[in-house]
């Protein structure tokens, strides 16, 4: 998403926000439309359109009558506009023909499920037919990106809400090949002067398996924290030796959110059925689907390939990652 941001194709503009810290729906609003007007998109449809210019001047006139609003004891009900209102009656209205505008926003989820602790779950289901409605009536040329940490058809589904997301194409990010990991570790090391071979580093990669980037810059951060003590070029054991560590932290933070967001995003019922079976898996190294007999077990595993916990190969469920296979067997399975 950065890479978007920071290297548009031509005719496009781009707008990256993290929305972890969001509590409210109106929070959320305001923060994007804050970043559009601050950014590069506003600037070219003002010197592109005259219609731009009017639609910004009188958009402009309105938002500084919310913020007038916010600050007043009471206000007429019915009368005071919102940020999502005026969100939407802007992407409606601006003339963006000759511009495609990116809206990249991550930890979606995480803010989602923020606003239905807040302010309970009926604003959260609120919350996702407001973007759902500003998706449907914005100008064809504005596109939302949505990524996070957690997966939002399971939250969605949890509130009741699938209809909301059902216009969204959901695109598979897989893991780097052996070649771009090599490539993507390399830079990571030279960065930091770390001196380690390619048979290490191929090595490295074959114990880390699935090669997502957050496992690989996990397993490296660990090694360079190693090259600090050690001053010398990193061999086959530290390696070894890392990996080792890295399973045996009960309380490690990177692998306690794979833990704990299963109660955050399941139903308990499911929850509890995806703890028996990342248990057993984690246990036993793989295991087939007919080993689960639950009634919810089947879409469960679903929802485990979905959010990134196993994969499925000729006929039996594996984790995606050995070092978080190992950490589960040791301190999650027993909780």
């Amino acid at each position: 998403m950065r890479f978007l941001e920071e290297n548009p194709r031509e005719g496009c503009v781009f707008i990256f926000l993290n929305v972890e810290d969001v509590n409210t729906s109106e929070d959320y609003f305001r923060m994007l439309l804050e970043e559009l007007l601050k950014s590069e998109a506003i600037g070219k449809l003002a010197r592109l359109s005259d219609q731009a210019k009017s639609t910004l001047s009188s958009f402009l006139d309105r938002i500084k009558k919310i913020k007038v609003w916010n600050v007043e004891l009471e206000t007429v009900a019915g009368t005071r506009p919102t940020y999502a209102e005026e969100f939407e009656r802007l992407l409606r209205e601006l003339d963006t023909d000759d511009l495609v505008i990116g809206i990249l926003v991550d930890e979606f989820p995480i803010a989602l499920e923020n606003i239905g602790k807040t302010s309970g779950l009926d604003a959260a289901v609120a919350f996702l037919h407001s973007n759902r409605s500003i998706r449907q009536r914005s100008n064809a040329s504005i596109r939302f990106v949505y990524t996070g940490s957690i997966g939002l058809p399971n939250i969605s589904r949890k509130l009741g809400a699938t209809a909301t997301i059902n216009d969204l194409n959901v695109v598979e990010v897989p893991p780097l090949t052996t070649a771009e990991g090599m490539d993507f570790s390399r830079k990571l090391f030279d960065q930091y002067a770390v001196p380690v071979s390619d048979e290490t580093l191929q090595y490295m990669l074959d114990k880390i398996e699935w090669l997502m980037p957050f496992f690989v810059q996990l397993v490296v951060q660990m090694i360079i924290d190693e090259y600090d003590n050690l001053q010398r070029r990193i061999e086959i054991p530290d390696v070894n030796r890392v990996l080792e560590k890295a399973a045996n932290h009960r309380n490690n933070i990177y692998f306690e959110n794979y833990y704990s967001r299963l109660d955050k995003t399941l139903p308990k019922d499911e929850s509890d059925t995806a703890k028996t079976i990342l248990a057993r898996i984690a246990a036993d190294g793989e295991a087939p689907a007919s080993a689960f007999t639950q009634a919810n077990a089947v879409n469960v595993l679903d929802i485990l390939e979905f959010d990134g916990y196993i994969h499925q190969m000729e006929g039996v469920f594996r984790f995606n990652s050995p070092i978080l296979r190992m950490w589960w067997a040791k301190f999650a399975s027993g909780k």
